[in-house]
C-alpha cells in the first residue's frame, strides 16, 4: 500500500526514514494484488451496504446469534444450510424470499422407472416445506444395514495443518455394552501411530460396519494413505467397502425439519445435547491452548466432545434406520404417497366422497355406452355412415384377420420352372389347384389415393425327382403392400404419428383394417431394405469439407442416452450413444482433414480438429444474461461492442456471401475488438465470466473469416435436432435402444431428403433417389464415377469385362450413359478416368514410329507397345479435333484429296436429298460408284460433328431404335385405356 500517495493514486518508488541522524532510503516495487486489494476496499467503502443475508462466516462472527435471530424472524431462505448465492438470486427473481413462500413451490413428480433410486438435483423446494410442516420427507428409502453392531468413527485435526490429533469412536454391541475409544496424537509424529492403533482396533471387528458423517473422514484416510505409503493403503482398502457417509442420504434421500444438515442441529431436533457448546472452530482454540499449557482438563474435554459426536452419530443412525421400519406417518411422510392435486378430478371427501364418486362415474361417456345405450337398442341410433352388418363384423372380434374384398387387379403367375426342394426341372403342374393370394395395398392416381387389392394365383406344382409339392414364392407376399407401408412409413417419421392413430387413419380414410402391433413390427423390418443408404450417407458426411456437429438427451424405458448429429448442408446422419463421451469421435475422425462446427461443449475440444464454434450460442448466451441483469453497464458495453462487429460481418455475408476475399477484411476488426475490450479487467461477475469465455476460444470463433464456404453457425445441426426433439416429445422415456436406432436410421434418411427437396414418401415409394434425376438404387454421378475411377480401367473393354464377372455392386449402373445422361455424362474416357494425348502430340508420336502401311499399323496396335495414352480407334477419338486419314496420322504422306477438301456438313446434306437417296443401304451402294464427288466424304457419320443420324441427312425423318423416346408407363396406359384392348390370357407380363 506504500507505493501510493494517500488519497493521490500517485505510485511512490523510494521510502525514507528518518530516525534521529540516520536516513534510510527503500525501494518499493508495485504490487498488482495490493493494488487490487485496495481498488476493492475502496469500492466497499463507496458502495451500498450489502444484501444481509447469512453467508458460510457467519458463525464465525461474534454477532452471530443477533443475526441469526433477525434472519428467523424475516424468515429468510438463506437460512437453508448450503444454498449458495445463485440459487438465493434465482429464488428473489421469482419473487421468493421468505422459506414459507419456498414450500408453496414444491410439487410431487412421478418417480422415475429408469433410474427409481438415482435422486436430481437438491430440492430446496422440499426442505422449505418440511420446515413449515415439522415432517420429515423421505424421497427415497435410505438402504442402511442391521444397526444391532455398528462402529461410529469421528476425527478432531487441524485443517490449516492437514493434522488429525484425535480419533474416537463407539463400538456398538447387541448383547452387551458398548465400548469407546480415542486415539490422542501430541504431534505430527504421533499421527501415523494412532491411524496404526485405530487399523488394528477396526480388523478386531471386521464384520461390522463403520458409519461416519460427511467427507473428513474418507478425505483424512486418504491423505494417510499418500503421505505414509503402502501398509496403510492396503488398510483403506479393507476398510472403505465397510464404510458409509450418513450425511449423503441426508442429500439425496431424506429432508428432516432443519434449517441444514449438519450434526449438531440434526441432533437437537432428534433429542440429544451436548454437555457443553463446543464446535468445531472452537475445539481448533482449545488444541491451540493445550499445545501452549498441556492442560490434561482441555485434553479430557476434547476427548469427551468427541465421544458425544460419535453418541450422536449412533442416534442420527438409528433415526434413518427407524424411517424404513417404524416410522411415525404423522411426522414421516414418503413423497411418493403425495399426489398432486387436480382441478379436473373430484377431490376425496371423508364424509361425502363416496356419493360423490358414485355420481362422477355415472356421467362418462363409457359408462353411458355400456350402462344405459345398451338397454335401449330400439331407439339407440347407429352412426348413419355404418351399417348394422358392418358394424358387427371387425378383425379381432372373432375374425382372425383384415379380410380384403374384390380384388382390383389379378396377377397369374407362371408355376416354377424347378423345384424348390432339390432344384430338379421335371416337374408337373397340377390341374385344378390354383392357389390365391390378396394383398391389400393404396394406390396413387392423378385424382387422389384409393384403396387397391391385387390377387396373385398360381398353379401347385409337383417335383417329378422328390415328390414335393410347392407352390409359387408369390404367394409368399405381405398382406399390406408396399405403397402403404410407404404411407405408413412416412406419417410416423414425418408427422410423429403413433401407431394407434395411423391404423385409425388409415381405416378412416381408405376402409383397410391393420393391426397397430403390425405397424410396431413390419414397419421396422419393411425399412431394412434401405440400411445400406444409411451406410452411406455416413461416407458422403466424413468426406465433406465441413461438419456440423451437435447432440441432444434422449431418456429410454431404462436409461439415458445421447442422439448426436452430423449434417452438411445436403445430407444428415443421427447416431445414439449410451454417454455424452466423445471417444468415439475421435475414432471416426481421425483421418478427416475438414473443419467441424460445435457448440461450445468442452468435449469437442479434445478432438485434434480445425474448429469453429457456432456463434449462435454464444449470442444467445449473451441474450439470455442481459434479459437477467439489464442494468450491469461493464457486461452491456462488452455484448454491445461484440454485437457490433458480428453485425459488419454478417452485412458482409449478406453481400457477397461466404468468400474468403470479402470476410479476411475483418480480421483487423476482431484483432481491434480484442486488445479494446479483452485486453482491460472487469469487475462486474458476467463481464469477467463472457471476457474468460471469448479469450479461451478467440482463435474458434473466426475461422469462417480465413476459408471460403464455411459457416459462422451451427443451423445445419441444429435444424435437424428440432426434427429429433419432436419425435422424442412422444417417446421420452418409454422407447428402447434398439427401436430408436432404428427410427434415428430412418429419420436420416428423411432429413437428408429434407435438405435436398426430395419428397420423402416419394423416395419410399422409389419414385425418386437421394439425388436429383438419379434412380434410388444408383450412386450420383460424382460418387459413382470416383467408384469407377478407382478400379482403373484404360479401355472400355476392360469395363465390359467387368461387367460380366458379377464384380459390379447394386449402386454402379450397367449403363452409365444412360442413367446420367442428364447429371453429368460426358463419355466414356471421363467415366473410366483414363486420357488420351492431345491430337498434335499423338500424331507426333505415332510418326516417329516410321509405321510405313496400314499393315504395320495394325500389326503395332496388336502389340504391346501401344502405349495407353495412344487411342485405339484415333479416327473417333480425335474426328473433331484434326483427324484426316491414316496416312496424315502415320506420317507417310499418302492422304487423298478429297481429305484435303471436303463439303460443309449442310452442302452435302442438301447435295445427298437431291440425288434422292432414301436409305443408308442406298447411300453405301451409291458411294462406291462413280457417281460420288471427291468432296462428298464417304462416311458422313465419322466426318461432320453436326450429323444427327441417318434420317435427318438423307430428309427421311426416320429415327434410329437408340434414339428413340418411349412414353413412361403411366401415358402408355393413358393411350391405350380408351381403346378397350383385352388381352386373351392375363399373365405376370401385363403387371408393372
Amino acid at each position: 500500500m506504500l507505493s501510493f500517495y494517500p488519497n493521490t493514486g500517485k505510485k511512490v518508488s523510494h521510502l525514507n526514514i528518518l530516525k534521529g541522524k540516520e536516513n534510510l532510503s527503500i525501494q518499493i516495487k508495485p504490487s498488482l494484488k495490493a493494488e487490487k486489494l485496495l481498488a476493492d476496499t475502496k469500492r466497499i467503502l463507496e458502495s451500498d451496504a450489502p444484501v444481509f443475508y447469512k453467508n458460510k462466516h457467519c458463525p464465525e462472527c461474534q454477532f452471530w446469534e443477533t443475526c441469526h435471530q433477525k434472519l428467523k424472524d424475516k424468515d429468510c431462505i438463506s437460512l437453508l444450510g448450503s444454498i449458495s448465492p445463485k440459487i438465493i438470486e434465482r429464488y428473489h427473481k421469482k419473487g421468493i424470499f421468505k422459506v414459507l413462500q419456498l414450500s408453496h413451490l414444491f410439487r410431487p413428480r412421478r418417480r422415475s422407472r429408469r433410474k427409481p433410486k438415482i435422486a436430481s438435483n437438491y430440492l430446496w423446494e422440499l426442505k422449505a416445506l418440511a420446515i413449515r410442516e415439522q415432517k420429515t420427507y423421505v424421497m427415497y428409502t435410505p438402504d442402511i444395514e442391521d444397526i444391532s453392531e455398528a462402529i461410529y468413527l469421528d476425527f478432531e485435526g487441524l485443517p490449516d495443518e492437514r493434522f488429525i490429533y484425535l480419533i474416537g469412536g463407539i463400538v456398538h454391541f447387541a448383547d452387551k455394552p458398548d465400548e469407546t475409544f480415542s486415539f490422542w496424537a501430541d504431534s505430527r509424529e504421533n499421527e501415523k501411530e494412532i491411524f496404526r492403533n485405530l487399523f488394528r482396533l477396526l480388523n478386531q471387528y471386521p464384520d461390522l460396519p463403520v458409519y461416519h458423517y460427511g467427507s473428513n473422514e474418507t478425505k483424512s484416510l486418504n491423505t494417510i494413505v499418500q503421505r505414509y505409503g503402502t501398509p496403510f493403503k492396503q488398510e483403506f482398502t479393507r476398510l472403505q467397502k465397510r464404510m458409509a457417509n450418513l450425511l449423503s442420504y441426508l442429500r439425496t434421500s431424506v429432508y428432516p425439519p432443519t434449517y441444514s444438515n449438519g450434526l449438531k442441529e440434526l441432533a437437537h431436533f432428534l433429542g440429544y445435547g451436548w454437555a457443553e457448546n463446543i464446535d468445531g472452530l472452537q475445539s481448533i482454540v482449545l488444541r491451540k491452548q493445550w499445545e501452549e499449557t498441556k492442560d490434561p482438563v482441555i485434553r479430557g474435554k476434547l476427548m469427551h466432545y468427541n465421544l458425544e459426536d460419535c453418541q450422536a452419530l449412533g442416534i442420527v443412525c438409528s433415526w434413518l434406520h427407524d424411517l424404513t421400519i417404524n416410522a411415525n406417518p404423522d411426522k414421516v411422510l414418503a413423497v411418493a404417497s403425495m399426489k398432486k392435486l387436480s382441478p379436473y378430478k373430484f377431490q376425496a371427501n371423508l364424509n361425502f366422497g363416496e356419493d360423490y364418486d358414485m355420481i362422477s362415474k355415472a356421467a362418462y361417456f363409457d359408462y353411458q355406452q355400456t350402462k344405459i345405450y345398451w338397454r335401449n337398442k330400439k331407439t339407440a341410433p347407429l352412426s348413419s355412415n355404418t351399417s348394422e352388418k358392418e358394424s358387427g363384423i371387425h378383425p379381432g372380434k372373432g375374425v382372425m384377420g383384415w379380410q380384403p374384398g374384390k380384388a382390383n387387379e389379378v396377377v397369374i403367375a407362371k408355376p416354377l420352372q424347378k423345384c424348390p426342394g432339390c432344384g430338379s426341372s421335371k416337374v408337373y403342374y397340377l390341374k385344378n389347384t390354383m392357389r390365391s393370394f390378396k394383398q391389400t395395398d393404396i394406390k396413387f392416381t392423378s385424382s387422389g389415393v384409393r384403396r387397391h387389392v391385387v390377387e396373385f394365383k398360381s398353379t401347385q406344382g409337383k417335383c417329378g425327382k422328390c415328390g414335393i409339392k410347392y407352390n409359387n414364392a408369390i404367394l409368399k407376399r405381405m398382406r399390406y403392400g408396399d405403397n402403404l407401408l410407404a404411407l405408413i412409413t412416412q406419417m410416423y417419421i414425418s408427422y410423429h404419428i403413433s401407431s394407434n392413430m395411423i391404423a385409425k387413419m388409415i381405416m378412416d380414410q381408405y376402409h383397410i383394417w391393420i393391426s397397430p402391433m403390425y405397424v410396431v413390427s413390419r414397419k421396422y423390418k419393411w425399412w431394412l431394405q434401405w440400411e445400406p443408404e444409411v451406410d452411406y450417407l455416413w461416407k458422403i458426411i466424413s468426406k465433406s469439407p465441413v461438419i456440423h456437429i451437435d447432440e441432444t438427451t434422449v431418456k429410454l424405458t431404462k436409461d439415458t442416452g445421447y442422439v448426436w448429429v452430423f449434417a452438411t448442408s445436403h445430407t444428415v446422419f443421427y447416431h445414439f450413444t449410451l454417454t455424452r463421451e466423445t471417444e468415439f469421435l475421435k475414432e471416426w475422425l481421425k483421418d478427416y482433414k475438414g473443419i467441424i462446427i460445435t457448440d461450445f461443449f468442452p468435449g469437442y475440444d479434445a478432438l485434434k480438429l480445425q474448429r469453429q464454434k457456432c456463434l449462435i450460442h454464444l449470442i444467445r448466451d449473451f441474450n439470455d444474461d442481459l434479459h437477467k441483469n439489464p442494468f450491469d453497464e461493464g457486461y452491456k458495453n462488452l455484448m454491445d461492442a461484440f454485437s457490433k462487429l458480428l453485425v459488419k460481418i454478417i452485412a458482409t455475408i449478406d453481400k457477397y456471401g461466404l468468400s474468403r476475399k470479402h470476410l479476411q477484411k475483418h480480421l483487423g476488426e476482431t484483432e481491434e475488438f480484442y486488445k479494446t475490450y479483452l485486453s482491460i479487467e472487469y469487475r462486474g461477475e458476467l463481464s469477467i465470466k463472457y471476457s474468460k469465455r471469448l479469450k479461451k476460444h478467440w482463435d474458434e470463433l473466426w475461422v469462417f473469416l480465413k476459408h471460403d464456404d464455411i459457416p459462422w453457425n451451427n443451423n445445419n445441426a441444429q435444424a435437424a435436432i428440432k426434427a429429433f426433439a419432436q419425435h422424442r416429445h412422444n417417446v421420452n422415456g418409454r422407447i428402447r435402444e434398439g427401436k430408436l436406432i432404428q427410427y434415428l436410421k430412418m429419420l436420416s434418411i428423411a432429413q437428408t431428403c429434407r435438405y435436398r427437396n426430395i419428397p420423402f414418401l416419394d423416395f419410399l415409394r422409389r419414385k425418386a433417389g437421394l439425388w436429383e434425376n438419379v434412380p434410388p438404387d444408383f450412386l450420383p454421378f460424382l460418387q459413382a464415377r470416383l467408384y469407377v475411377r478407382r478400379l482403373k480401367f484404360t479401355r472400355k473393354r476392360q469395363w465390359n469385362e467387368w461387367l460380366k464377372s458379377g464384380k459390379r455392386p447394386a449402386f454402379i449402373p450397367a449403363s452409365p450413359n444412360s442413367t446420367y445422361k442428364k447429371t453429368g455424362w460426358t463419355d466414356w474416357h471421363d467415366w473410366l478416368g483414363f486420357k488420351f494425348l492431345p491430337f498434335e502430340k499423338a500424331r507426333t508420336y505415332m510418326r516417329r514410329l516410321g509405321l510405313k502401311n496400314r499393315d504395320e499399323y495394325w500389326a503395332w496396335l496388336r502389340s504391346d507397345k501401344k502405349p495407353s495414352s495412344i487411342p485405339y480407334s484415333p479416327e473417333k477419338e480425335y474426328k473433331h479435333t484434326g483427324w484426316i486419314d491414316l496416312g496424315d496420322w502415320l506420317g507417310t504422306g499418302n492422304t487423298g484429296k478429297q481429305r484435303k477438301k471436303r463439303m460443309t456438313y449442310g452442302q452435302a446434306k442438301t447435295y445427298i436429298q437431291a440425288v434422292g437417296i432414301k436409305t443408308q443401304h442406298e447411300f453405301f451402294a451409291w458411294r462406291k460408284t462413280d457417281q460420288r464427288p471427291e468432296t462428298m466424304p464417304p462416311g458422313p457419320n465419322k466426318v461432320y460433328f453436326e450429323f444427327e443420324g441417318w434420317g435427318a441427312f438423307l430428309g427421311t425423318g426416320r429415327i434410329a431404335n437408340q434414339n428413340k423416346k418411349y412414353w413412361s408407363y403411366e401415358e402408355g396406359k393413358k393411350f391405350l385405356k380408351p381403346l378397350r384392348i383385352i388381352p386373351q390370357n392375363v399373365s405376370g407380363n401385363y403387371v408393372q
